[in-house]
């Protein structure tokens, strides 16, 4: 051994930085001292200079190639004996018999795998102390070139064998790769057949079972931390067949390790799943007895990634997590899960388009049907009033009375044409606010002006009260009876004849809240959650507006900065409750409505 250490002293010779870096870094690990030369002319300068056991050199390099510092090497006396393995190539079969020619003692083949290529130097290493045998040259013809080769029978033997071994190692990552080529295009296949992200995870995870891992969930994320399990397929006969598995939604944080999976944006392997991550990925007692009976499992968690976004994720549990963790598994892996990204994202996509073509249809239902009824009635008072001016010996009608019918009808259809362009400035971001200093109790007291004989005239009772001091806001104060008018509106068509409608407002920490309540049918449960959504109604035979008061109403709030809730029970009433951030306290600033002395 030539260095002070007593380890073992290798010249790598490679032209390519981040190669000569692994080389070395793989080299080091393995108990060697290395030395890096960029280029072979260098390889020679350091050996005037410097003494090292083995040099290990690529062949193909700009300048003077390995097989010529090979040569280079043998002609030096003093280094003639010194042992040579080159890198090459097994896609040129001349090239091993080159490096016999030249002189070198072996070969790795690239791409190599770090232990064929240690075990190579050992050996080489090994045999340094041993006689070097110099037989007479003779003269072999491969594929029409000849070669003079001087090696011994032993190291041709050797040739063979590490050819033939290389070979088989070859054809097997072809098989293999041949194998995950048809597994991609299979599942290609698969998820380019729907347009249903459902279907879509659904047939992903059933084929990835038994092919990669013993069970594989899949899980699309939602808003506010939501997860919704799409499907989870697995080998156990025993548990509830996968055809009966149904989408479920979970609020509860999903594990630290699928978490890590979306905050990274990379996939994350756990080679021992414990009982906190088993039980996530389940999701079901039956299947996580039947995970606890038969592991130890390794967990893969894999984010499904689509223009930069993540979608959701998939999680696979192996009880070989070799297998499951080998470089090969991983690769496959993560180009499935992008194909699997791209299919969910186009189905999302396709969901998204098919739901604006929907609301586009229901857009001109409603609108054609809305703007229908008070066209018609404009149209028929007219008749009516040109059919009787029209005749000379008609009794002059009345005419106050149709112009009212005329004036009305055309307010209802102005209120929703100024409905609609609402919503699309809500939409777009682009609804004007003339927010300016006012006090809490002008704008209830406004509403309460506006809205009182409304609500009586419906034989219903109206109740309304400020409770505690007034305070300052900021805004508009138009916008503001809109939403109190939809709100009272709304309240109005459903509660009965001698029901109640109340209107309060209080302050709430740096807050005013507003409240509308009704004591009439009340909203069922699986509705609440749709009363903000454009065009919703309970039944598509409502004909009790087009279905956007409540959207405005949460379009308009929340460009104040403020928000709105509602809560119902069937037959008990409804309340809704929006909230206002209060004013900037500017010294001096008058309240707007409120006399200041």
């Amino acid at each position: 051994m030539t260095s002070s250490n007593g380890k073992a002293r290798i010249l790598v010779v490679e032209d390519s930085a981040t190669q000569a870096a692994a080389l070395a870094e793989l080299l080091e690990r393995s108990g060697f001292e290395t030395v890096i030369a960029r280029r072979a002319e260098r390889a020679l300068e350091i050996l005037d200079v410097e003494s090292v056991d083995l040099v290990l050199s690529d062949v193909v390099m700009p300048g003077m190639d390995g097989y010529e510092l090979t040569k280079r090497i043998r002609d030096m006396p003093t280094l003639s004996e010194l042992p040579i393995v080159l890198l090459t190539s097994l896609t040129d079969p001349l090239a091993i018999v080159r490096g016999l020619e030249c002189g070198a003692d072996h070969y790795v083949t690239k791409p190599y795998e770090p232990a064929s290529l240690l075990a190579r130097v050992i050996a080489v290493l090994e045999r340094t102390g041993e006689p070097r045998l110099h037989p007479k040259p003779f003269t072999v013809d491969l594929l029409g070139t000849p070669f003079t080769i001087s090696a011994t029978k032993e190291q041709i033997l050797e040739l063979l064998v590490s050819s033939y071994s290389d070979l088989v190692r070859t054809s097997e990552a072809v098989r293999d790769a041949e194998r995950r080529a048809r597994f991609l295009a299979e599942a290609t296949e698969l998820l380019s057949s729907s347009l249903d992200v459902h279907h879509v995870l659904r047939d992903l995870a059933r084929l990835v079972v038994s092919r990669i891992a013993e069970v594989c969930a899949a899980d699309l994320l939602g808003s506010g931390g939501m997860t919704q399990r799409v499907e989870i397929a697995h080998g156990f006969p025993s548990i509830l067949p996968v055809d009966d598995v149904v989408p479920q939604t979970y609020t509860a944080p999903i594990s630290a390790v699928a978490q890590r999976a979306v905050d990274q944006s990379a996939l994350q392997l756990v080679p021992l799943a414990d009982d906190e991550v088993l039980t996530d990925v389940a999701r079901d007692p039956a299947l996580l007895e039947q995970l606890r009976l038969n592991g130890p499992y390794a967990l893969l968690v894999v984010p499904l990634i689509a223009r930069r976004r993540v979608l959701g994720f998939l999680q696979f549990l192996s009880a070989d997590v070799e297998r499951l963790s080998a470089p090969e598994s991983l690769l496959l892996v993560e180009d499935l899960a992008r194909r699997a990204a791209l299919a969910v994202d186009n189905a999302l996509l396709y969901g998204e388009a098919q739901r604006a073509t929907q609301a586009r249809d229901d857009v001109l239902a409603i609108v054609s049907h809305d703007l229908r009824n008070p066209l018609n009635t404009i149209h028929m008072s007219t008749a009516f009033l040109l059919d009787v001016l029209q005749d000379p010996d008609a009794v002059a009608p009345p005419l106050i009375p149709q112009l009212q019918l005329i004036r009305r009808a055309t307010a209802r259809g102005n209120a929703l044409i100024q409905d609609l362009l609402d919503v699309s400035r809500i939409e777009s971001g682009t609804l004007a606010v003339d927010d300016k200093p006012t006090s809490a109790t002008t704008l209830l007291f406004d509403a309460v002006l506006d809205l009182e004989p409304l609500v009586t005239s419906k034989g219903l009772r109206f109740e309304h009260e400020w409770k505690g001091e007034d305070v300052e806001l900021s805004a508009d104060r138009g916008r503001i009876a809109q939403v109190f008018s939809n709100l009272v509106g709304n309240a109005i068509k459903f509660t009965p004849k001698t029901g109640l409608v109340r209107l309060t407002g209080k302050r709430n920490g740096d807050h005013v809240e507003f409240v509308v309540s009704d004591s009439g049918s009340g909203i069922a449960p699986d509705h609440v959650p749709h009363l903000f959504n454009r065009f919703w109604k309970a039944t598509k035979a409502s004909r009790s507006g087009a279905g956007l008061g409540l959207f405005i109403v949460k379009g308009i709030v929340e460009s104040h900065g403020g928000s709105v809730s509602v809560e119902s029970e069937p037959d008990k009433g409804t309340t809704f409750c929006f909230s206002l951030p209060l004013a900037s306290k500017t010294p001096g600033a008058p309240i707007e409505g409120v006399a200041r002395s």
